[in-house]
């Protein structure tokens, strides 16, 4: 989610810019390269006569031919060192028929996928319009159903699995500006590390500049200039994915009253359902509050500081003791369910092995 985000920001402020650019920039797709000649192993042939009686002149002076300007790898490109490639003419981005080349999936292969998860989908509601049961395990694959929909439609314009970037040869890059240098060198203690990946914020501890790799699922330093300034984007995706996760864990929901083996897989079924489902509150909860709080209105009086200092301290604590038993909770709900619905297929009930009757369903003559 970060990443469609950070998409749209640079769609947004920087004109001609697509979807599919957007994605291989913040992926690490232009990679820096110095200037440096490689030789090709030479691979002799033992047919060739010939060839095992050149001269060292002549083994030379093919060996030269054979060498070719691959250069050395330095760094990816950030979407700041881009941008002025770009504004100095000194990069030209390619048109996206060669991101298509590069992506080992294109539409057909991302269309047909999600025509068979809108199947799987169909035939769930099919079965329970048909009086049949669901098993467990259709439940939760139909939760991962809803988070394969999310994310292909997210990651619709991304290239897939390209692992070679476009070499650029470009030479010294000019010094970080100060808004750079703060969104890139904002690299604190191990403690600091660890509470920016629960917050998402993890890319502020990391400057493309000083690594040979784009981190995975890196999706760039949030700007600045963020529309929504009271909710920085990762907040936004965390709020988003938090949503998402609420709708997986109440999926799960669907079963409350199914058939188990015993009443103690009923009890920890519902307790799993809820743990994921409650799960997404907190997070909703601190996020949605705590910056609005945290913002210091203009021209506020002293009352309404102190009321709001007030509010924003059980938002604080509360968030704090959400980044670890949140995880915990959700976690072990998704442990059990899957657990249980694995269990349950040695006893299913025989209305689980019929299909539907598509003739009841369908309008026929």
């Amino acid at each position: 989610m970060r990443q469609r985000l950070m998409v749209e920001y640079m769609m947004k402020n920087r004109k001609g810019l697509t979807r599919t650019h957007g994605f291989f920039i913040i992926m690490g797709g232009f990679h820096k390269f110095s200037r440096a000649r490689i030789s090709k192993p030479a691979v002799p042939d033992p047919t060739n006569s010939i060839s095992a009686a050149e001269s060292g002149e002549e083994k030379a002076h093919k060996n030269k031919r054979d060498e070719e300007p691959y250069g050395t790898p330095s760094h990816p490109l950030d979407r700041f060192d881009v941008c002025w490639l770009l504004d100095e003419g000194k990069l030209e981005l390619p048109p996206e028929v060669e991101f298509e080349d590069k992506s080992k999936s294109n539409w057909i292969a991302k269309s047909i996928v999600l025509l068979q998860t809108l199947w799987f989908v169909i035939q769930c509601i099919a079965r329970k319009l048909d009086g049949l049961p669901l098993t467990e395990l259709e439940v939760v694959t139909l939760g991962y159903a809803l988070l394969n929909f999310v994310i292909y439609v997210i990651w619709w314009n991304k290239p897939q699995n390209v692992t070679r970037p476009i070499r650029v040869f470009c030479g010294q890059l000019p010094d970080r500006t100060k808004e750079q240098w703060e969104l890139t060198h904002t690299i604190g203690e191990w403690n600091d590390k660890l509470f920016d990946a629960v917050l998402g914020r993890q890319d502020r501890n990391v400057d493309l500049r000083r690594v040979k790799q784009t981190p995975t699922l890196y999706s760039g330093n949030p700007p600045k200039n963020w529309p929504l300034k009271a909710f920085p984007i990762e907040y936004f995706a965390i709020m988003m994915a938090a949503v998402v996760g609420g709708m997986f864990g109440g999926i799960h929901f669907i079963a409350w009253s199914a058939q188990f083996p015993t009443y103690n897989m009923l009890l920890l079924w519902r307790c799993g359902s809820i743990l994921m489902t409650i799960a997404s509150f907190p997070p909703l909860f601190t996020l949605l509050f705590g910056p609005v709080l945290r913002n210091e209105a203009d021209n506020e009086t002293l009352p309404v500081s102190i009321l709001r200092c007030t509010l924003l301290l059980p938002v604080i604590i509360f968030g704090a003791l959400s980044l670890f038993f949140v995880p915990l909770a959700y976690i072990t709900g998704r442990v059990i369910t899957l657990m249980i619905a694995f269990k349950t297929l040695s006893t299913l009930p025989p209305e689980a092995f019929r299909t539907v009757q598509w003739t009841n369903l369908l309008p026929h003559i």
